[in-house]
């Protein structure tokens, strides 16, 4: 499906269609601490399907103190999972939402580890480089 849908990720408000960001696990890779956020929307081509792009923030140089618009430059590095997830496409919305979200729930810490190393190759980031934002 991912070769063949864009997914609507909410940014064009215009369009209809569904999407929703979900920040759902902390966890640690490389000596670096990550949020693994799961942006889940429709097709752009068929809104009545849902798909899923794994994101991940690096917050090991998160500054909690620092203004909230500070960190808006930080885009994350994403990965689309559309083809790992199982879902009835044809189903109602809710029941593909709940099952993408039963999948999330269910990846391992080292499933993360492999997305967000695939996210990183995919974006052309080196393994030397885990301290850089993206």
């Amino acid at each position: 499906m991912s070769e063949t849908h864009d997914h609507d990720h909410g940014h064009d408000h215009e369009e209809a269609g569904f999407g929703v960001a979900l920040g759902f696990r902390i966890f640690e890779a490389d000596g670096g601490i990550y949020m693994a956020e799961a942006e889940v929307s429709s097709y752009v081509d068929d809104p009545t399907s849902l798909g899923a792009t794994l994101v991940f923030h690096n917050l090991t140089d998160l500054d909690p103190m620092s203004a909230p618009d500070e960190d808006e430059g930080d885009e994350g590095w994403r990965v689309d999972i559309d083809d790992e997830l199982t879902r009835d496409e044809a189903g109602g919305t809710r029941d593909q939402f709940h099952a993408i979200l039963r999948q999330l729930a269910g990846l391992s810490e080292q499933d993360l580890r492999d997305y967000l190393q695939q996210a990183r190759t995919e974006s052309g980031v080196e393994e030397s480089g885990e301290g850089e934002q993206a």
